[in-house]
C-alpha cells in the first residue's frame, strides 16, 4: 500500500513538473537548471525543492535527440551528510521526456548529486551540486 501511495505521489508531482518543462520547451528553451556533457550525452538537472522534485533531462549532445531508454540512478548527499539513493524514473509528459523522483530537501545547505546513467551499454556519470537557501 505504501509503494502505491509513493508511486501516486511521484506521478502527480511529475505531471505538474513536466507540464512546466513542456511550456519551457514550447518556447524553445531548456528548463532552468544546470547542464553538463559527458560521452556525447547532455544532462540537465532541474531541482524544485518546494515540490520535493529532482528532474533530469537527457539528450544527445550532438543530435539533440531525447534519450528515452536510459537507466538512471542518483545518490544524493545532503548538508547533514545523509545519503539518499533514488532511481530516476523515465516519463513522457506531453512532448517532454525526463527522469524524475521525489527528494527530501528540507534542510538548508549543499546537496551533492552523483548520477549514473546507463544507455545502450554506455555508462556515464554526472556530478552536480545544488544549494538550498
Amino acid at each position: 500500500m505504501r509503494k502505491i501511495k509513493s508511486t501516486a505521489i511521484i506521478v502527480l508531482a511529475g505531471l505538474f513538473f513536466c507540464s512546466q518543462i513542456a511550456l519551457a520547451q514550447m518556447e524553445h528553451d531548456m528548463p532552468a537548471g544546470e547542464s553538463k556533457v559527458a560521452k556525447g550525452i547532455k544532462a540537465t538537472l532541474v531541482i524544485t525543492p518546494s515540490k520535493s522534485m529532482v528532474d533530469l533531462v537527457l539528450v544527445g549532445a550532438n543530435n539533440r535527440k531525447t534519450i528515452t531508454g536510459a537507466k538512471v540512478a542518483a545518490q544524493i548527499k545532503g548538508p547533514d551528510g545523509t545519503v539518499q539513493k533514488k532511481d530516476l524514473l523515465g516519463m513522457k509528459m506531453g512532448e517532454v521526456f525526463s527522469y524524475m523522483n521525489t527528494l527530501d530537501m528540507s534542510k538548508k545547505g549543499s546537496y551533492s548529486f552523483d548520477i549514473a546513467v546507463e544507455v545502450e551499454k554506455k555508462k556515464v556519470k554526472f556530478n552536480f551540486v545544488y544549494e538550498v537557501k
